[in-house]
């Protein structure tokens, strides 16, 4: 085995990080550039992006390299000016660097979630489900997407409504919606960024749920990546489900650590 074989595994774990980190960063940073009360910014290396929102998931301080003190201060700072929840989402090998720092930044950690990446979309199973999955274009099947991800998210539904309203406007972003019956079940978006397709807000109505509907979302919006000329899938997972992402053929590739103010 030569040096470069040797390397080659590290490489390809190293690029697909970026796929993910790089997806990440655009997902939330898209959002925020739509929501009216949105807003980006940049510290150096530190992108920070709220879309003003009171859910921390749409509010970040992303940290993928080690950062200066004074940068990550000065966006910590800005961010919690804005006045709503906030994470700081860290990964390796930036992670020992906040956790020294938390005490003078105000932060405590409070969850992790694994990043997944799919490096190949050629495998798509075809569709075998019984929702029905339809394309979302305009805003009354907006709202109905909305009263689901409220619902299968546990999110306010006047937030649901401001950002799944950006998500139909934006580029790049494409969002489905699952029917079993005619009735509203189940969500998922496409965030594209380049060769890279991002699934997101995949949710299922409690009453929809161990049908497999969760699933099928995620291949349909998989299949959707891929006929845009997709050619790797990520996600960010709960940690209850990555086993099922696993068996799709997703590996965990990184651990993004989420840190919010201490008080």
């Amino acid at each position: 085995m030569t040096d470069t074989d040797r390397d080659e595994p590290s490489e390809k774990t190293s690029d697909l990080i970026t796929d993910i980190n790089k997806n990440l960063r655009h997902a939330v940073s898209i959002l925020a550039d739509k929501t009216h009360s949105g807003e980006s910014q940049q510290f150096g290396t530190l992108m920070v992006a709220s879309a003003g929102v009171p859910v921390p998931l749409f509010n970040r301080v992303f940290v993928f390299d080690i950062p200066p003190i004074g940068e990550l201060s000065a966006a910590v700072t800005w961010i919690a000016e804005r006045d709503v929840s906030f994470w700081v989402t860290v990964t390796d090998p930036a992670i020992e660097v906040v956790e020294n720092h938390c005490a003078d930044l105000d932060l405590v950690k409070v969850a992790e979630h694994p990043g997944m990446a799919m490096t190949s979309l050629d495998e798509i199973p075809p569709r075998d489900s019984t929702a029905e999955i339809t394309e979302v274009n305009n805003s009354d099947e907006c709202d109905k997407f909305s009263t689901v991800t409220a619902s299968a998210l546990e999110m306010p539904l006047g937030v649901a409504e401001q950002v799944d309203q950006a998500a139909l406007e934006a580029d790049n972003i494409r969002l489905f919606l699952g029917r079993v019956d005619g009735r509203p079940a189940a969500t998922g978006l496409l965030i594209q960024s380049g060769h890279v397709a991002g699934v997101y807000s995949i949710g299922v109505v409690e009453e929809f749920r161990r049908r497999g509907i969760g699933k099928a979302m995620s291949w349909e919006v998989l299949r959707a990546g891929r006929e845009a000329g997709c050619q790797v899938g990520v996600l960010q997972s709960s940690e209850m489900g990555s086993p099922l992402y696993e068996k799709m053929g997703f590996e965990t590739t990184v651990t993004y650590h989420h840190f919010e103010p201490a008080n």
